[in-house]
Formats: structure tokens, C-alpha cells, sequence
């Protein structure tokens, strides 16, 4: 039994004349009444409300993404004569966050009610949802009776496939624009020809087939592709450095996001994808393919991959990757330049790699230390921190400028840029034909 703010208000009253009855001897006597009838009706209301025949179901996507705000549904199945009131809250995993986390809800006779929450994950794997509880009020309103419906099940948490969903779900070649990515770039003058479409406003000159125009008496455009099965290999830095949070996710999460963006676009372009997830040795690797199942296998891989509390072992990771790549790749470091020291041993062996391959870097900024350092300390302690927040970007600066000097391609930018600006400049070098 629960009390309802009803309840409460009226004991509240009744300790009022109660107080009154010591200087009144035949007022403590009713007031006594008064109180035990007031909890009489409560426990009427409480074994009325216990009589209301509810059953619970939860309804969960199949897949989770971490980051996202997933929806889930809970049908409350009334099957009582009698109108009654409810609130409903459901037992969610640890960390993650409930939007709202309880809800009233009125549940007519004989009826089926939905209650859609969103809940959002902040980490990946597997997890599993509880009870789910509901407060049934009593038709007085003075008090609930609180029921736990073991509904719970598992859920799996995946990295955020939204964006690679869309593409598949377009049945697009590789029309990113018209998917509302407007910073992709579509930039037709790839090495191969692929086909003539009619000429569109904004096509270069350079564009049109002035062959294909006089025999249609209307412009045509040559549609070029860029070369196809060329090799990508995605690197992912889980060392310690990428279990810092950066807007409410890990950085490896950031990474894992736009690896699998990259990817996607990559397999769905015809290219040939890798992976190697790497911390103080390679954890993880997965030789360039082709093909769906590819992409699969990837997912499989980057699903597990949680952060390492050791060091990162650059030199080790690009040993491996002499060895194993016999054929020119792009190659696409996730990585974190935030600790100088670790940072700075990839330096020469990235240099000498890019004499070979096209190596890019890719990291997110920190946007804790950029914020604290846009707002001016107002007291000792916080220009201590403004003074260390500002010698640590100082010398990530330094670090990005240093690896790009060996012909390293730097991307360095806010979480939520970095699936976008990660497939922008592979799509640049290939167009490019640096591959």
C-alpha cells in the first residue's frame, strides 16, 4: 500500500483538531473516529484497487543502437468493468536513460493501452530490461497498490547503424546527396565511365558528351565512377585514451559509429573493406573483402570492442600491417592524439608506411576542454584547469602538425561530424585517384 498525496493531506488535516483536543477533552474522541475512518476508506481503496485485472507486455526493437534515443513499447491489458488510474514506470539497464521515466496513465474498461517510451544506451553489448511496474490507484484516490510484472528480457546494444540503414534502405548507387547528407560530396569525375544521363542544371561543362548531344539534339553527361575494388582498411584505437566520454559516448563509440558508416559506404561503392581493432597489440583483424557478408562481419567485430585501460602499442600495430598488406590501401586510423606521449610513437612509423599506402588519421575533439576554455576562470582552481586544458590542445596541435608532415591526411572534429567527414575524404581520394 502507497499513500497518495490525498491521503496525506487529509492525516495532515486531522493532526490539526487533534492538537486542539488537549484543551478540548470531547474533541480527541471524534478526531480519533475521524482518523480511523479516514484509514478504513484507505484500505477499501487499496483492496479495490488490488481487484483491477491487469497483464503487461514490453515490446523492444531487435536491435539497440548505442547513442540513440530507441523506442520501446509496453501494452497494458486492462481487463477490468471499472475505469482506473495508473502510473507506469519501467526497470531499464544501468546507465541508460529513460524519456519520461514513469508515465499516468487512465485505462478505460475492457481496453488496450500503450505507453512508448524512448531509451537511450550508453554503452554496446548485451543487457537485459526488469520488471515492469505499475501503480494501480484506487477509485478514492487515497492510496496505490504497486505490482512488478516479470516481463524482463534481453536486449543487445549495437554501435549506431542509422546512417549505413538509410543508404540501404534507399536503393540509392551511391546518390548520398538526396539522402539529406548535404556534406557528402558528390563528385562525379572518377577514372571509369559509367554512364550518359540527360544533363542537369549544375553539371560542368567538361561534363557533357558533345557526341551524345548532337545525336540527341538535347545535352547528355558522362557519369564517371571512381575505380572499384580498391583496398580500405579501417584501424580502431581501443586503447585507454578512447574510454574518455565525449557527449554523452565513449570516443571508441564515436569511432565504432563512423567506422561502420565509412565501411558501409566503402562495401556499397564496390571497394574492398578491412578492420583491425588494436590497443597494446592487434585485438582484432579482419582482411580486406568485398561484399555484404563482409560488412556483417565487420558489425560482428566493432560489437564487442570495448576500451583497453593500457597503453596503445603504435609501432606493433603498423608492423602487422607491413606484413599483412601486400596491395596499396587506404588506410583509416581512429585514434585519440590527446596523450602526447603515447601519440608520438606513430609518428615515424606512419610516415614510413604512407610511402607505401595513403594513411588518414581521424579523431574527435574533446569538447569538455574546448568548452572550459571558452569560459574565463573565476577563481584559482579553475585557472589552474583553464592553464592545463590549454597546454594539453596546445600540444595535440603540435602532434597533428607533425604527423601530417610525413604526407599523413589529418580529420580532426566534433563527434557528431565525424561518419560525415570520415566518408567526404574517402570519397576525395578516390575521386582524387591518390589510391
Amino acid at each position: 500500500m502507497i499513500p497518495t498525496t490525498r491521503l496525506w493531506a487529509l492525516l495532515a488535516l486531522l493532526a490539526l483538531p487533534m492538537m486542539a483536543a488537549g484543551f478540548s477533552p470531547g474533541l480527541g474522541g471524534l478526531v480519533l473516529a475521524l482518523d480511523v475512518l479516514v484509514l478504513g476508506l484507505a484500505a477499501v481503496d487499496f483492496l479495490m484497487a488490488r481487484r483491477a485485472r491487469l497483464e503487461v507486455q514490453r515490446k523492444l526493437p531487435s536491435k539497440l543502437s548505442v547513442g540513440v534515443a530507441n523506442r520501446v513499447e509496453v501494452l497494458l491489458i486492462h481487463r477490468s468493468s471499472q475505469a482506473v488510474q495508473v502510473r507506469v514506470r519501467d526497470d531499464v539497464p544501468d546507465g541508460f536513460t529513460a524519456t519520461p521515466e514513469e508515465a499516468p496513465l487512465q485505462l478505460p474498461p475492457e481496453s488496450q493501452t500503450r505507453w512508448v517510451y524512448r531509451v537511450t544506451p550508453t554503452k554496446r553489448g548485451k543487457f537485459s530490461f526488469g520488471d515492469v511496474h505499475v501503480r494501480v490507484q484506487g477509485p478514492l484516490g487515497l492510496v496505490f497498490h504497486e505490482r512488478a510484472f516479470k516481463v524482463g528480457e534481453a536486449a543487445s546494444v549495437f554501435p549506431d547503424l542509422r546512417g549505413a540503414s538509410r543508404l540501404l534502405l534507399s536503393g540509392a548507387a551511391l546518390d548520398l546527396v538526396n539522402l539529406g547528407l548535404r556534406q557528402l560530396r558528390r563528385d562525379g569525375r572518377g577514372s571509369e565511365f559509367a554512364r550518359l544521363r540527360d544533363y542537369a542544371q549544375g553539371d560542368s561543362v567538361r561534363e557533357v558528351d558533345w557526341k551524345a548531344t548532337a545525336r540527341r539534339n538535347k545535352p547528355v553527361t558522362r557519369v564517371m565512377e571512381s575505380e572499384r575494388s580498391q583496398s580500405i582498411l579501417i584501424c580502431v584505437d581501443a586503447g585507454r585514451s578512447m574510454a574518455a566520454q565525449v557527449d554523452g559516448l565513449t570516443k571508441l563509440d564515436h569511432a565504432v559509429n563512423a567506422a561502420l558508416f565509412l565501411a558501409f559506404v566503402a562495401v556499397k561503392n564496390g571497394d574492398r573493406v578491412g578492420l583491425v581493432v588494436f590497443a597494446d597489440g592487434v585485438k582484432a583483424y579482419l582482411a580486406p573483402a568485398a561484399g555484404r557478408g563482409q560488412y556483417r562481419k565487420i558489425v560482428d567485430a566493432l560489437y564487442s570492442a570495448t576500451p583497453s585501460l593500457t597503453y596503445v602499442d603504435y609501432l606493433a600495430l603498423f608492423k602487422e600491417l607491413n606484413l599483412r598488406l601486400t596491395r596499396r590501401s587506404l588506410l583509416c586510423v581512429f585514434t585519440d592524439f590527446l596523450d602526447e606521449e603515447q601519440a608520438s610513437t606513430m609518428i615515424d612509423p606512419l610516415h614510413r608506411l604512407a610511402r607505401r599506402h595513403v594513411p588518414l588519421c581521424l579523431s574527435v575533439k574533446d569538447s569538455a576542454l574546448l568548452g572550459l576554455l571558452r569560459r574565463p576562470p573565476p577563481g584559482p582552481e579553475e585557472a589552474f584547469q583553464h592553464a592545463v586544458a590549454s597546454e594539453l590542445l596546445m600540444d595535440r596541435e603540435l602532434l597533428k602538425a607533425k604527423v601530417s608532415m610525413g604526407g599523413v591526411q589529418m580529420i580532426d572534429v566534433q563527434p557528431d561530424e565525424l561518419s560525415l567527414a570520415a566518408v567526404n575524404r574517402y570519397l576525395d581520394i578516390k575521386a582524387r585517384g591518390v589510391l
